[in-house]
């Protein structure tokens, strides 16, 4: 059992976003006498959980009570509505396709039957686009102003859900401003290690010549990972075998011309993909590449190329993809990149960042500071979970066949993790379902990536066939094929009207 009924001092190791949000998160949740420190140790390269939003970036300002408009402003914030792939079939930049933040009200994903969206299983079994379902798509395709996409969102009938694209040293600056402002202790320093009671608690934070004690401790300190793979010398469970981009080049680019793009651009290159983040100011942007079939000037060199003008390097990163098999040991608890990392396609690391400190926060605030064990136990299960499902999410990205190069081409021959090969073969057979991702998430976690995301990424990749589609389309009741067929016959224009699909809606 943990007892935090009569703690004193909740100790951060590591600024960042990762430090000052758990801190404000905690602070909270805890009683006003209860201090809560930031040890934020200088950094050249703070990694947080970058600049590409996830889908549940907002739930995490609003539940923080961290005003959007605030954030957008002083974040330097822009509308991120989705993420636009770019010759992952191998066709080149005219080769793409989408996948859409989709909200509610929309008829292709509230019919359903039987598990399955028969009218996106319509769209693939015609061979039609499936982001152009979306009512808002329409934002993206003209290139829409911020101001109206703002009032297109205001109205509710986008079909859409907002997140943003954010520069991650501003919305640092943000979240620390509004951490003192809320009574948060800063110490400008290093934590060079910590020390355990009897009990294998952590009681105090070494910095140098002197001790912070504390009686809840969180690592946020990124890559330099103080606690769980050094102190408690926990198993790390690596990602390698199966996501083989290992290092990253960060650069910056002008914005292009305005307005901006909504969405995130993942472009497939020859040794990795390239992701662009459009910001007010610049695009952020990365190449994350495999080192056994590139180096960083090769990559340069790709990138020039592309673009047709030199791109300068602001940072190399070597990534290490995996995660620690448990990152709550007694009072002590890592998040971010300090408890695990992936890439950042799809968003990844911050989606999961911010599923763990949601989950956090409900675990000590449902216990009113009392947790049991078998509760650390369940939170610990949980996130490896989540983290297997963000591995089989993003190796289903890689998943094609059609650009010719060394690295692709090894990864066409590459054995498939156990769960993602046995999903694989259930989507040669049908569309992507609940009990698919379920067993991804427990103990109150939330899936990251829905069973629409997976449709959205599998289906133009060809990991969902059309034939699959045709398979379960015909398993409908026959007054429901016809619905399908008018749904059909209006996206291809020959009719301008269906009826309604209420009767056979589950």
């Amino acid at each position: 059992m943990l007892d935090l009924t009569n703690a004193r001092r909740i100790g951060i190791i590591g600024g960042g976003t990762v430090g000052w949000l758990a801190a404000i998160a905690l602070r909270r949740i805890f009683d006003v006498d209860v201090d809560v420190t930031v040890v934020e140790a200088p950094t050249v390269f703070p990694l947080g959980p970058g600049e590409g939003g996830s889908l549940n970036l907002t739930d995490t300002l609003c539940r923080n009570g961290l005003d959007v408009d605030v954030f957008i402003g002083e974040a330097d914030a822009t509308h991120k509505l989705g993420v636009l792939y770019e010759n992952w079939r191998g066709g080149g930049i005219s080769d793409h396709y989408y996948r859409m933040f989709g909200g509610s009200g929309i008829p292709e994903i509230e019919c359903r039957v039987d598990g399955f969206f028969p009218l996106l299983s319509a769209r693939i079994a015609a061979g039609e686009n499936l982001h152009t379902y979306i009512p808002g798509f329409e934002l993206i395709t003209r290139r829409a102003s911020q101001n109206e996409i703002d009032e297109l969102l205001a109205t509710g009938a986008s079909g859409l859900y907002p997140s943003y694209h954010f520069n991650d040293a501003e919305f640092e600056r943000c979240l620390r401003r509004v951490g003192l402002a809320r009574g948060i202790t800063s110490r400008a320093t290093v934590v060079h290690g910590m020390r355990l009671d009897d009990r294998g608690h952590v009681s105090a934070l070494q910095l140098g010549g002197e001790e912070l004690e504390v009686d809840f401790a969180v690592d946020a300190s990124g890559f330099a990972r103080v606690g769980l793979g050094t102190v408690f010398n926990m198993h790390w469970c690596s990602f390698a075998n199966v996501l083989p981009t290992d290092h990253a080049i960060i650069f910056e680019l002008e914005p292009r011309e305005p307005p901006l793009q909504c969405v995130t651009r993942a472009t497939a290159m020859k040794a990795g993909w390239m992701w662009e983040a459009p910001l007010n100011r610049s695009i952020r942007a990365g190449y994350v590449f495999s080192s056994r079939h590139a180096d960083a000037a090769t990559a340069l060199a790709e990138l020039e190329h592309q673009y047709g003008y030199r791109v300068e390097a602001k940072h190399e990163l070597s990534l290490d993809q995996g995660y620690f098999s448990t990152a709550w040991v007694n009072n002590f608890v890592a998040l971010g990149t300090a408890s695990g990392f992936v890439e950042p396609l799809e968003a990844a690391p911050a989606a999961h960042t911010f599923e763990q400190l949601r989950n956090l926060e409900c675990v000590l605030a449902n216990g009113s500071g009392i947790v049991p064990a078998q509760a650390i136990e369940a939170y610990n299960s949980a996130n490896a979970r989540c983290w297997t499902g963000v591995r089989d999410f993003l190796r289903l990205h890689y998943d094609c066949k059609g650009i010719d190069t060394p690295f692709w081409r090894d990864l066409a021959g590459a054995e498939l993790p156990e769960g993602y090969a046995d999903l694989r073969a259930c989507f040669q057979k049908r569309t992507p379902r609940f009990i698919d991702i379920q067993p991804y998430v427990g103990s109150g976690w939330q899936s990251l990536f829905q069973q629409i995301d997976w449709i959205s990424v599998a289906a133009p990749l060809g990991v969902v066939p059309p034939a699959a589609a045709c398979a379960e389309l015909r398993r409908l009741s026959a007054e429901s094929q016809t619905e399908v067929q008018a749904y059909v016959d209006r996206l291809k224009g020959t009719i301008t009207k269906i009826s309604s699909t209420r009767g056979w809606m589950h």
